[in-house]
C-alpha cells in the first residue's frame, strides 16, 4: 500500500510535517483551499538523485494543498519522510514536530480545558504565602492541562494585593511562584530558619524540622 503525505491531525485537520532550508527542526504547515496551495514534494525532487522512494503515492504528495509557509511562518522546503522513508539524499524521518513555535501554536488548534474546581482554592492558597510568609512558593502534582490556568490566577491574585512583580514557571510537573520584594520583606526570617539549622548542625544535634509551609499539593484540595 503506497503511503499519503506525512501528516499529523490537529483536533480533526491534518497538518504536513515539513523541513525548512537551513535548519533541523521539524515544523507544522497546514492546509489551504483545494488547488491553490503547494506539493508536500517538489518536481524535482521526483527525478534523479532525490527521488522520492517508491513506497509513497506519487500523486499525494504534488497534490495542491498546503500553504506556502509553515504554522510558526517560515517558507518550508519540504515534507520530512515518514512511513515511505526519508525524502532525498539528506532526507530525514520525523513522526512528530520539533519546532518550539509551531508546538507552541497548535494549542490554539485545542478547546480550552475546563478549569478544575480547586483552581480558585489554590490559587488564593499561594498567594497567601507569597504575600503572607515567604515571598515564594512551590505548588505539586498540578495537572498539566491546569498549570497554565493555575499560572494565571496566582499572577492575577498577587497584583491584586500588591504592585510589585511576580515570576511563575514550571518545572517537572510544579509550579514555582516567587516575588522578590515579598522574599526580602521575610529575608530576616528565612536567614534565621537557616542559622537555627547549621547551629544544631554544628552542635551535633539534628537540624529542627523545619515547616515547609511554602510547598502546597494540589491533590491535598481535592473537590469531591
Amino acid at each position: 500500500m503506497a503511503h499519503g503525505p506525512n501528516t499529523i491531525e490537529i483536533n480533526g485537520a491534518a497538518m504536513l510535517l515539513t523541513a525548512v532550508s537551513g535548519g533541523t527542526a521539524v515544523h507544522l504547515t497546514a492546509t489551504t483551499a483545494p488547488g491553490a496551495g503547494r506539493e508536500a514534494v517538489p518536481d524535482f525532487y521526483f527525478d534523479g538523485n532525490d527521488r522520492v522512494p517508491a513506497d509513497y503515492d506519487l500523486m499525494a504528495l504534488r497534490d495542491l494543498q498546503w500553504s506556502d509557509k509553515t504554522i510558526c511562518g517560515r517558507v518550508w522546503a519540504v515534507m520530512v519522510g515518514g512511513d515511505g522513508g526519508a525524502v532525498g539524499r539528506h532526507g530525514e524521518v520525523a513522526y512528530a514536530p520539533t519546532c518550539r513555535r509551531c508546538l507552541t501554536l497548535i494549542d490554539r488548534h485545542f478547546p480550552k480545558p475546563e478549569p478544575d474546581d480547586r483552581l480558585a482554592l489554590v490559587a488564593q492558597l499561594a498567594t497567601d504565602v507569597v504575600m503572607d510568609r515567604r515571598g515564594y512558593v512551590e505548588i505539586h502534582h498540578v495537572p498539566g492541562d491546569q498549570q497554565d490556568a493555575l499560572r494565571k490566577a496566582v499572577r492575577a491574585a498577587i497584583r491584586r494585593r500588591t504592585d510589585h512583580p511576580v515570576r511563575t514557571y514550571s518545572i517537572n510537573g510544579v509550579i514555582y511562584v516567587e516575588c522578590q520584594a515579598m522574599y526580602d520583606r521575610y529575608a530576616r526570617q528565612n536567614d534565621r530558619e537557616a542559622a537555627d539549622a547549621v547551629g544544631a548542625v554544628l552542635r551535633g544535634e539534628p537540624p529542627p524540622q523545619r515547616e515547609r509551609d511554602w510547598v502546597i499539593s494540589w491533590a491535598t484540595w481535592g473537590v469531591s
